[in-house]
């Protein structure tokens, strides 16, 4: 991947860090100038979209709260099951 000579180890985790520090940064910046640019040109008016945001989310949680609800209904008695048969034995 890198074919540079670091003559101390020192020189190449600093070299390293630097390296991440500006892929970090030029995440950063295409993130917020990607977020601009979605805002810039959005359709609706940030009120409209927010309610959308809202109740796509909240419709979002209500699903996962009923399939962990059923998940967990599952696993007792599941576990009730296999405690039957652990004392049984």
């Amino acid at each position: 991947m890198n074919d540079r000579i670091y003559y101390s180890r020192d020189a190449e985790s600093q070299a390293m860090r630097e390296r991440n520090t500006a892929i970090l940064a030029f995440l950063v910046i295409g993130m917020a100038i990607g977020t601009a640019l979605a805002l810039l040109f959005a359709p609706r008016s940030g009120e409209k979209t927010r309610a959308e945001l809202s109740g796509v989310l909240d419709h979002g949680f209500d699903e996962g709260r009923k399939a962990s609800g059923d998940a967990i209904e599952r696993l007792e008695k599941d576990f009730a099951d296999l405690r039957k048969r652990i004392e049984s034995r």
